[in-house]
């Protein structure tokens, strides 16, 4: 294999190794912020990609009230609510970008309450632009809810409509892909639009978020 052969190929095997980073979108950094009850701290770094992919984590530590359960069952648990320091990891499978803005959403894997385990988590964050720019974020949990009903007509037995899906579009627009009737029941990054979040702003020296789109 003469030398410019195995030049052009190593070329091509670096383009290819490259390509799929080329593509990524990510978010990261870390803050503190304060909330009703005193210093939370979140860190978080995660990627998502074209065909919808993401990974990342986030970790949380912050004060949270914390109900102090009876859960082994002796009768020993205080039903009421005790203070107390809330540790959360979670795995990111869920990331959008629009400009400076990304919301991450993942379940949690691992916490000091048993309770938060397999919560739906959600970070929204937002890169300051310009040396005057705040960073901004805003960050809720979800209860993971599944549907035990099924909508029917009452005055049709059977009702044939049950189970059908359909679009709703706007005929004036060709380009609308529309809304279908039938969506996932579960919270995730892509179940509300970026705009639609309130954000907090940083203060200044408590951190830093990177976006890049």
């Amino acid at each position: 294999m003469n030398k410019a052969l195995r030049i052009s190929l190593s070329a091509l095997a670096l383009s290819m190794f490259f390509v799929p980073a080329a593509f990524a979108q990510s978010a990261s950094g870390g803050f503190k912020a304060e909330s009703e009850l005193g210093t939370v701290t979140i860190k978080f770094n995660a990627e998502g990609y074209s065909d919808g992919r993401a990974s990342g984590a986030v970790e949380f530590s912050g004060p949270m009230s914390i109900p102090d359960q009876d859960v082994d069952g002796d009768g020993g648990g205080d039903p009421g609510v005790k203070e107390g320091t809330l540790s959360l990891s979670i795995d990111v499978d869920c990331m959008k970008v629009e400009g400076n803005r990304a919301v991450l959403s993942g379940l949690v894997k691992s916490a000091s309450a048993d309770t938060y385990i397999r919560r739906r988590m959600m970070l929204t964050v937002e890169d300051g632009e310009g040396e005057k720019a705040a960073d901004r974020y805003t960050w809720g949990q979800y209860r993971g809810s599944e549907a035990t009903w099924v909508a029917s007509d009452a005055e049709l037995d059977p009702d044939t409509g049950v189970g059908l899906m359909w679009l709703a579009t706007d005929a004036e627009r060709k380009d609308d892909a529309g809304v279908s009737s039938s969506r996932p029941a579960g919270i995730d990054c892509q179940s509300f639009p970026l705009g639609s979040f309130e954000l907090d702003e940083l203060r200044e020296g408590s951190g830093d978020v990177l976006v890049k789109p």
